[in-house]
C-alpha cells in the first residue's frame, strides 16, 4: 500500500509543477455544477423512474488567462441525462474548447464560442444548462474595433447540435457603427447595425433546392434623456423546414421597442412579428438545441409558480403581438406610499396568429383570429415595517394549447399571489408565500403555499401546489441549501408536474417525475 502511494505522487508531482507553474504566470479559474435526480415510480402522478433511476448532468470548466491570451475547456458528462431533456446529450465528452487573443482593439478567438448578432432574430449561440440547450459554434471569431466608432465582428464555423455538430457550415459578418460618438453628440446615444449569417448544407437529391439559406437583418437604437428605441428587421431566404410544412417561402421578423424612464417611473413597450422565422442549425430540423436564432416569448416571466402553469411558447412560423410594462414608484411619506413607499407593476402582453393565409399571402401589421396567449397583471410591493416586505400580485390569463401542439382552444385563468419576508434578526428572514388559480377549463383551480427560512449559509423550505378542481393531486417539495465560500449545495424532495418550463423566454415540454434532486455549483 505504501509503495502504491509514492507511485502516485511521483505521477502527480510534474502535474503539480505545471499548475503551480500556470498559477505564477497568469490566472486560472474554473467551474464545477452537478445536477442529479434520483427518480421514483409515483402511480397518482403517472411518473415513471428509469431503468437504472438515475440521472445527472455533470458540468467542469476551466479558463486560463495570461496577459492578452485565454484559454478554456468544457467537459461534460451525461449520466444519464435527466429526464425531459433532449436524449441525445448521453455519454460524456470534451465539448467546449477555445484560445483566445484581446488587446484594446482586436479580439481573435479560435475553437468554441458564443456569439449573438443584434437582437438575436438570425443568430445567437448560447448555452441554457437548464433545458439542456447549447449551441455554441465550433470555428473562428475574429472582431476588431475603430476607435470604439466602429466594429465589425466575423465568425465562420459550425454550430453544436447536443453532443455532436451540426450539418451545416456557418458564416457571419456585423457592422456596428456608433452614430453618437461619430456626431459628437452628448446628449444622446445612437447606433446603427448590419448583421449577414450564412448557412449552408450540402445537398445531393434531386430536388431544386439551394444549399444556401441567407439571413440579413437591420438594427438601430437610439436614446435620449428619458426616451430610448431600438428597431431591428430581419429577413431570411427560402429554407425548406419542417417548421413550415415543407413550403418555401421567404422569412421575417420586426422588433419594436420604445421605453421612457424617469426616478420613479418607467415604462416600455415591444412590438414583435414573425413570419416563417424558425432557422434550424441543419435543413428541416429545428427545437430546442437545434435553433440558429433566438425568438424568446417576449411575456412577463413570472416568478410565482402557479402562474408559469401555462406560458407563452413563441410561434415562430407566424406570430403578432406585444409587450406593455410599466413600474410607478409612489413616494415615501405621501398619502399612498406611505410611510417606506409603494412599488406598483404593470404588465400586459396578448399574441396572435397572422391574419391572411398561404396562398394570398400575410397581412403585414393585422391580428389574425387565432388567439395564442394574453396575460395581464399587477404587482405591489409595500415594505409594512423596517423587518416587514409584502408583495401582492394578480394575472388573468388566456392560454391557447395550440402553441404546445395540442387543440386550437382558449383556456382561461385568474391567479392571485402574495408574499412576505419577515426580517427578524441580521443574518436571517422568514418568507410565507401563499397561491391561488381559478378556472373553468383545463385543471380547473389550484392552490399553493411556501414557508421559506434563511440563517446565514443555511435556507431550508416546504411548499405543496394542489390541483383540486381536476386530478386532487398534491405536488409537494421540502428541501435546503447550504452556502459557503463560492460553493453552494441545495437538496429537495418532492413531486413535479408535466408541463412547460422556460428559461429566457424559451420553453421545454417536461414530463411528471418524483425523485431527490441534489445540486451543487462551485467556482474558483
Amino acid at each position: 500500500m505504501k509503495r502504491y502511494n509514492i507511485r502516485i505522487y511521483i505521477a502527480l508531482f510534474p502535474l503539480l509543477l505545471i499548475i503551480n507553474f500556470i498559477y505564477a504566470q497568469g490566472n486560472l479559474s474554473g467551474s464545477f455544477e452537478t445536477n442529479t435526480i434520483y427518480y421514483q415510480n409515483d402511480n397518482k402522478t403517472g411518473a415513471i423512474a428509469p431503468d437504472n433511476s438515475l440521472g445527472s448532468n455533470n458540468y467542469f470548466k476551466l479558463d486560463y488567462q495570461y496577459k492578452k491570451f485565454k484559454a478554456g475547456v468544457q467537459y461534460e458528462a451525461y449520466l444519464p441525462v435527466l429526464q425531459g431533456l433532449p436524449g441525445t446529450l448521453r455519454n460524456s465528452g470534451l465539448e467546449f474548447k477555445y484560445a483566445s487573443f484581446q488587446d484594446s482593439n482586436l479580439a481573435i478567438t479560435a475553437g468554441d464560442f458564443y456569439e449573438q448578432f443584434g437582437n438575436g432574430l438570425i443568430l445567437r449561440a448560447y448555452e441554457e444548462r437548464s433545458i439542456g440547450l447549447n449551441t455554441a459554434m465550433e470555428g473562428i471569431r475574429l472582431a476588431y474595433s475603430f476607435r470604439n466608432l466602429i466594429r465589425v465582428k466575423a465568425i465562420l464555423g459550425r454550430p453544436r447540435e447536443f453532443m455532436d455538430k451540426a450539418e451545416s457550415n456557418v458564416k457571419g459578418v456585423s457592422l456596428f457603427i456608433d452614430l453618437a460618438s461619430l456626431l459628437k453628440s452628448q446628449y444622446s446615444t445612437a447606433g446603427i447595425e448590419l448583421n449577414a449569417v450564412n448557412r449552408y448544407v450540402s445537398y445531393a437529391g434531386q430536388e431544386p433546392i439551394d444549399p444556401n439559406v441567407q439571413a440579413y437583418s437591420l438594427n438601430a437604437n437610439w436614446s435620449t434623456g428619458p426616451f430610448n428605441f431600438q428597431g431591428e428587421y430581419a429577413y431570411k431566404t427560402k429554407d425548406n423546414s419542417v417548421y413550415s410544412n415543407s413550403i418555401n417561402k421567404d422569412g421575417s421578423a420586426l422588433l419594436l421597442e420604445a421605453g421612457y424612464n424617469r426616478p420613479g417611473f418607467g415604462s416600455n413597450v415591444t412590438f414583435r412579428r414573425l413570419e416563417y422565422m424558425q432557422f434550424g442549425t441543419s435543413r428541416g430540423i429545428a427545437g430546442i438545441g437545434r435553433d440558429l436564432n433566438y425568438l424568446p416569448a417576449l411575456t412577463k416571466q413570472h416568478s410565482y409558480s402557479l402562474a408559469m402553469i401555462n406560458p407563452h411558447n413563441t410561434m415562430g412560423n407566424g406570430e403578432i403581438g406585444g409587450q406593455l410594462d410599466m413600474q410607478y414608484q409612489l413616494k415615501p411619506e405621501s398619502f399612498l406610499g406611505g410611510k417606506y413607499g409603494t412599488q406598483l407593476s404593470l404588465n400586459a402582453s396578448t399574441y396572435y396568429d397572422l391574419a391572411g393565409d398561404v396562398s394570398r399571402g400575410f397581412d403585414f401589421l393585422s391580428f389574425g383570429s387565432t388567439k395564442y396567449y394574453q396575460d395581464i397583471n399587477i404587482e405591489v410591493e409595500k415594505k409594512l415595517h423596517n423587518t416587514l416586505l409584502s408583495h401582492l400580485f394578480y394575472s388573468s390569463q388566456v392560454f391557447n394549447p395550440i402553441v404546445i401542439g395540442k387543440e386550437n382552444k382558449l383556456y382561461a385563468s385568474h391567479i392571485a399571489a402574495g408574499d412576505m419576508i419577515w426580517r427578524s434578526m441580521p443574518s436571517g428572514s422568514l418568507r410565507l408565500e401563499l397561491q391561488h388559480l381559478w378556472s373553468r377549463d383545463y385543471l380547473k383551480n389550484w392552490a399553493g403555499a411556501l414557508i421559506e427560512f434563511s440563517r446565514g449559509e443555511w435556507t431550508c423550505f416546504a411548499g405543496d401546489i394542489y390541483n383540486y378542481g381536476d386530478t386532487n393531486i398534491h405536488y409537494y417539495h421540502v428541501g435546503g441549501s447550504y452556502s459557503f465560500s463560492r460553493t453552494r449545495v441545495a437538496m429537495n424532495y418532492g413531486r413535479n408536474r408535466e408541463g412547460l418550463i422556460c428559461a429566457g423566454g424559451v420553453c421545454l415540454y417536461m414530463p411528471a417525475y418524483t425523485g431527490l434532486h441534489l445540486s451543487v455549483t462551485s467556482s474558483f
